[in-house]
């Protein structure tokens, strides 16, 4: 009795970290996570999440998913992890600047930069399935010179990225800044 204990508590610790990752995501594929024991502060199931993600630098590495993005994934899936219910909207992306051009179509993103694929659409398509707002800043696209059917059918145009904050601030929207 004893050895089958021992074994199952080492199968249980060998997998744990596992079945953290292999636990339905709201976003699969992007935004993994490590699991921390014990942690001091994590996520509250009471609490309403309201936040934006303000990215605005270009991608760290040309040709891979957006870092931004990739928190906003890891935010969603960790929220999700620890029991916390998002609505549709409760976290915001704001794209403007160096960061705009990663809410092109994959035709237009092909056609602007050489043939090459667009590696976030996917991502925002994902995001905005698990109720994430993908804005794109309406000042970036027109600098750009960026029509609307451009643009990724996830995303959305505002007229600024500076008003969309400062509005969604004053609605009780926490800031995180790429």
């Amino acid at each position: 009795m004893r050895q089958i204990f021992i074994a199952l508590a080492a199968i249980s610790v060998l997998t744990g970290p596992v079945s953290a990752q292999t636990k339905s995501r709201p976003v699969p594929g992007f935004g993994a996570y490590s699991e921390i024991t014990d942690p001091y502060e994590k996520p509250d199931p009471s609490v309403q999440y309201k936040i934006i993600f303000d990215i605005a630098q270009p991608a760290r590495t040309p040709g891979t998913v957006h870092q931004g993005l990739e928190r906003v994934a890891r935010m969603v899936n960790l929220l999700n992890h620890y029991g916390v219910t998002l609505r549709a909207g409760d976290i915001v992306v704001t794209l403007h600047g160096p960061a705009a051009r990663t809410t092109l179509t994959e035709k237009a993103f092909a056609t602007r930069f050489d043939g090459e694929a667009n590696p976030n659409a996917e991502l925002i398509r994902q995001l905005t399935v698990a109720g994430v707002s993908v804005r794109l800043c309406g000042q970036s696209m027109i600098a750009m010179g960026v029509a609307r059917e451009e643009l990724n059918p996830d995303v959305r145009v505002d007229v600024s990225a500076i008003t969309t904050i400062g509005t969604l601030q004053m609605r009780g929207y926490s800031l995180i800044q790429d």
